[in-house]
Protein backbone atom coordinates (compact mmCIF):
# COMPACT_ATOMS: atom_id res chain seq x y z
CA UNK A 1 0.00 0.00 0.00
CA UNK A 2 1.02 3.48 -0.74
CA UNK A 3 2.12 6.16 2.17
CA UNK A 4 2.57 9.65 1.79
CA UNK A 5 4.21 12.47 3.41
CA UNK A 6 2.51 15.92 2.11
CA UNK A 7 4.45 18.79 2.77
CA UNK A 8 2.44 21.77 3.02
CA UNK A 9 3.94 25.66 3.67
CA UNK A 10 2.82 28.93 2.61
CA UNK A 11 5.62 28.97 -0.19
CA UNK A 12 7.67 31.50 -1.92
CA UNK A 13 8.24 33.02 -5.22
CA UNK A 14 11.89 33.51 -4.73
CA UNK A 15 14.20 30.46 -6.10
CA UNK A 16 16.87 31.00 -3.44
CA UNK A 17 14.93 31.44 -0.61
CA UNK A 18 13.32 28.23 -1.67
CA UNK A 19 16.55 26.37 -2.12
CA UNK A 20 17.64 27.80 1.35
CA UNK A 21 14.78 27.75 3.84
CA UNK A 22 12.30 25.54 1.96
CA UNK A 23 14.31 22.47 -0.01
CA UNK A 24 16.21 22.10 3.47
CA UNK A 25 13.00 21.51 5.86
CA UNK A 26 11.34 19.44 3.34
CA UNK A 27 14.28 17.20 2.83
CA UNK A 28 14.82 16.73 6.62
CA UNK A 29 11.02 15.61 6.78
CA UNK A 30 11.21 13.53 3.78
CA UNK A 31 14.36 11.85 5.18
CA UNK A 32 12.62 11.11 8.76
CA UNK A 33 9.94 9.58 6.76
CA UNK A 34 11.73 7.02 4.08
CA UNK A 35 8.63 4.39 4.08
CA UNK A 36 6.94 7.49 2.62
CA UNK A 37 6.59 8.82 -0.66
CA UNK A 38 7.06 12.78 -0.13
CA UNK A 39 4.94 15.66 -2.30
CA UNK A 40 5.28 19.20 -1.74
CA UNK A 41 1.89 21.74 -1.30
CA UNK A 42 1.71 25.44 -0.72
CA UNK A 43 -1.21 27.10 0.43
CA UNK A 44 -0.69 30.85 -1.06
CA UNK A 45 -2.43 30.52 -4.13
CA UNK A 46 -1.18 34.29 -5.27
CA UNK A 47 2.51 32.20 -5.36
CA UNK A 48 1.23 29.58 -7.30
CA UNK A 49 -0.01 31.89 -10.03
CA UNK A 50 2.57 34.14 -10.25
CA UNK A 51 5.25 31.14 -10.20
CA UNK A 52 3.35 29.56 -13.01
CA UNK A 53 2.86 33.43 -14.67
CA UNK A 54 6.51 34.26 -14.94
CA UNK A 55 8.54 30.45 -14.50
CA UNK A 56 5.99 28.57 -15.64
CA UNK A 57 6.54 26.01 -12.62
CA UNK A 58 2.87 24.77 -11.06
CA UNK A 59 2.67 24.09 -7.57
CA UNK A 60 -0.33 22.50 -5.95
CA UNK A 61 -2.33 23.87 -3.15
CA UNK A 62 -2.98 21.34 0.21
CA UNK A 63 -6.91 20.69 -1.07
CA UNK A 64 -5.40 19.74 -4.74
CA UNK A 65 -2.63 17.88 -3.84
CA UNK A 66 -4.53 15.62 -1.55
CA UNK A 67 -7.50 15.39 -4.32
CA UNK A 68 -4.99 14.21 -6.54
CA UNK A 69 -3.45 11.65 -4.05
CA UNK A 70 -6.70 10.37 -3.22
CA UNK A 71 -7.77 9.84 -7.02
CA UNK A 72 -4.20 7.74 -6.88
CA UNK A 73 -5.66 5.38 -4.54
CA UNK A 74 -3.64 7.00 -1.86
CA UNK A 75 -5.53 7.04 1.64
CA UNK A 76 -2.46 6.63 4.03
CA UNK A 77 -1.30 10.45 4.31
CA UNK A 78 0.95 12.04 6.92
CA UNK A 79 0.24 15.54 6.16
CA UNK A 80 3.33 17.99 7.92
CA UNK A 81 2.90 21.81 7.80
CA UNK A 82 5.73 23.88 7.93
CA UNK A 83 3.89 27.04 9.36
CA UNK A 84 5.24 29.23 11.89
CA UNK A 85 1.89 29.89 14.18
CA UNK A 86 -1.67 28.15 14.12
CA UNK A 87 -3.17 30.78 11.86
CA UNK A 88 -5.20 31.07 9.19
CA UNK A 89 -3.14 29.27 6.84
CA UNK A 90 -2.43 26.36 9.27
CA UNK A 91 -6.42 26.23 9.93
CA UNK A 92 -7.07 25.49 6.45
CA UNK A 93 -4.53 22.95 6.43
CA UNK A 94 -6.53 21.13 9.15
CA UNK A 95 -9.76 21.68 7.57
CA UNK A 96 -8.60 20.34 3.75
CA UNK A 97 -7.01 17.39 5.31
CA UNK A 98 -10.00 16.02 6.64
CA UNK A 99 -9.27 12.06 8.53
CA UNK A 100 -5.35 12.77 7.83
CA UNK A 101 -2.83 13.52 10.86
CA UNK A 102 -1.33 17.12 10.52
CA UNK A 103 1.85 17.92 12.26
CA UNK A 104 1.32 21.26 14.23
CA UNK A 105 3.35 24.43 13.43
CA UNK A 106 6.55 25.67 14.81
CA UNK A 107 5.66 27.81 17.13
CA UNK A 108 2.62 26.30 18.83
CA UNK A 109 3.49 25.09 22.30
CA UNK A 110 5.44 26.92 25.82
CA UNK A 111 7.85 24.62 25.11
CA UNK A 112 8.08 25.97 21.25
CA UNK A 113 8.45 29.21 22.44
CA UNK A 114 11.47 28.48 25.04
CA UNK A 115 13.03 26.98 22.24
CA UNK A 116 13.01 29.34 20.20
CA UNK A 117 13.90 32.47 22.61
CA UNK A 118 16.75 30.26 23.22
CA UNK A 119 17.80 29.96 19.41
CA UNK A 120 16.92 33.38 19.02
CA UNK A 121 19.54 33.88 21.73
CA UNK A 122 22.08 32.44 20.42
CA UNK A 123 21.65 34.46 17.01
CA UNK A 124 22.16 37.68 18.52
CA UNK A 125 25.00 36.33 20.35
CA UNK A 126 26.93 35.57 16.51
CA UNK A 127 25.51 39.36 15.56
CA UNK A 128 26.92 40.72 18.77
CA UNK A 129 24.77 43.59 18.54
CA UNK A 130 20.76 43.42 20.07
CA UNK A 131 18.54 41.72 17.54
CA UNK A 132 15.60 43.19 15.88
CA UNK A 133 12.86 40.23 14.20
CA UNK A 134 9.98 40.87 11.88
CA UNK A 135 7.75 38.84 12.90
CA UNK A 136 4.13 38.05 9.91
CA UNK A 137 1.83 39.15 12.68
CA UNK A 138 -1.89 38.08 11.76
CA UNK A 139 -5.95 39.37 12.91
CA UNK A 140 -5.89 35.45 13.89
CA UNK A 141 -6.59 34.87 17.89
CA UNK A 142 -3.05 32.90 16.97
CA UNK A 143 -1.18 36.97 17.08
CA UNK A 144 -0.91 35.82 20.20
CA UNK A 145 1.79 34.01 19.57
CA UNK A 146 4.09 37.01 19.04
CA UNK A 147 4.03 38.73 22.98
CA UNK A 148 4.04 35.22 24.41
CA UNK A 149 7.06 34.63 22.81
CA UNK A 150 8.51 38.54 22.84
CA UNK A 151 8.21 37.45 27.18
CA UNK A 152 10.26 34.57 27.03
CA UNK A 153 13.58 36.90 24.54
CA UNK A 154 16.33 37.94 26.79
CA UNK A 155 16.56 41.95 26.98
CA UNK A 156 18.98 42.07 23.48
CA UNK A 157 15.99 40.78 21.45
CA UNK A 158 13.45 42.36 19.91
CA UNK A 159 10.42 41.35 18.33
CA UNK A 160 7.70 43.32 16.25
CA UNK A 161 5.35 42.04 13.25
CA UNK A 162 5.08 43.67 9.92
CA UNK A 163 0.83 43.44 10.06
CA UNK A 164 -1.25 42.78 13.40
CA UNK A 165 -1.10 44.50 16.91
CA UNK A 166 2.34 44.54 17.61
CA UNK A 167 3.99 47.23 15.66
CA UNK A 168 7.36 48.52 15.54
CA UNK A 169 6.02 51.63 16.77
CA UNK A 170 5.54 49.64 19.94
CA UNK A 171 8.63 48.81 20.34
CA UNK A 172 10.92 52.31 19.38
CA UNK A 173 10.83 53.65 22.84
CA UNK A 174 12.74 50.10 23.91
CA UNK A 175 15.14 50.59 20.96
CA UNK A 176 15.94 53.85 21.48
CA UNK A 177 16.65 52.98 25.49
CA UNK A 178 19.91 50.79 24.06
CA UNK A 179 23.27 51.85 24.93
CA UNK A 180 24.36 51.93 21.49
CA UNK A 181 22.01 52.57 18.73
CA UNK A 182 23.51 49.41 17.34
CA UNK A 183 21.04 46.74 15.61
CA UNK A 184 20.66 43.44 13.43
CA UNK A 185 17.22 42.86 11.52
CA UNK A 186 16.28 39.58 10.75
CA UNK A 187 12.59 38.03 9.35
CA UNK A 188 10.89 35.77 12.29
CA UNK A 189 9.82 34.05 8.86
CA UNK A 190 10.24 30.54 7.47
CA UNK A 191 11.70 32.26 4.01
CA UNK A 192 13.03 35.75 3.19
CA UNK A 193 10.99 36.44 0.83
CA UNK A 194 8.70 39.85 0.28
CA UNK A 195 8.10 41.06 3.58
CA UNK A 196 12.00 40.68 4.23
CA UNK A 197 13.57 41.88 1.29
CA UNK A 198 11.20 45.03 0.76
CA UNK A 199 9.36 45.99 4.20
CA UNK A 200 12.42 44.66 6.43
CA UNK A 201 15.50 45.46 4.53
CA UNK A 202 14.14 47.83 1.23
CA UNK A 203 15.09 50.97 0.26
CA UNK A 204 11.38 52.43 0.26
CA UNK A 205 9.72 53.27 4.03
CA UNK A 206 11.15 49.91 5.36
CA UNK A 207 12.30 49.33 9.05
CA UNK A 208 15.48 49.73 7.86
CA UNK A 209 15.27 53.09 6.46
CA UNK A 210 13.22 54.12 9.00
CA UNK A 211 15.61 53.20 11.93
CA UNK A 212 18.50 54.32 9.94
CA UNK A 213 16.97 57.85 9.75
CA UNK A 214 16.59 57.62 13.94
CA UNK A 215 20.35 57.33 13.96
CA UNK A 216 20.73 53.39 14.25
CA UNK A 217 23.63 51.58 12.62
CA UNK A 218 21.33 48.51 10.86
CA UNK A 219 22.65 45.73 9.96
CA UNK A 220 20.95 43.14 8.14
CA UNK A 221 20.60 39.18 8.40
CA UNK A 222 18.34 37.86 5.41
CA UNK A 223 18.36 34.30 6.87
CA UNK A 224 14.42 33.16 6.94
CA UNK A 225 14.09 30.27 9.71
CA UNK A 226 14.13 27.52 7.43
CA UNK A 227 18.22 27.88 6.69
CA UNK A 228 18.64 26.76 10.20
CA UNK A 229 19.52 23.27 10.81
CA UNK A 230 18.04 22.79 13.96
CA UNK A 231 14.40 24.28 12.50
CA UNK A 232 14.87 21.72 10.04
CA UNK A 233 14.79 19.63 12.74
CA UNK A 234 12.12 20.79 14.76
CA UNK A 235 9.69 20.29 11.85
CA UNK A 236 10.91 16.40 11.15
CA UNK A 237 10.20 15.85 15.03
CA UNK A 238 6.60 17.33 14.83
CA UNK A 239 6.02 14.85 11.93
CA UNK A 240 6.92 12.44 13.99
CA UNK A 241 4.34 13.04 16.51
CA UNK A 242 1.67 13.57 14.48
CA UNK A 243 2.50 9.80 12.63
CA UNK A 244 1.95 8.41 16.18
Amino acid sequence: MRKAVLIVGFGTSYADAEESCILPVERSVAEAFSDREPFRAWTSRIIAKKLLRTRGVAVENEEEALSRLHSEGVEDILVVSTHLIPGIEYDLVREKAGPHPVSRPLLDTEEDLRWMADVLASIAGEEGRPLLLMGHGTEHSADGTYPRLRALLPENVFLACVEGAHSLEEQLPRLEALDKKELTLMPLMLVAGDHARNDLAGDGDSWKTRLEALGFDVRVRMQGLGALSQVQQRFADKARQASL
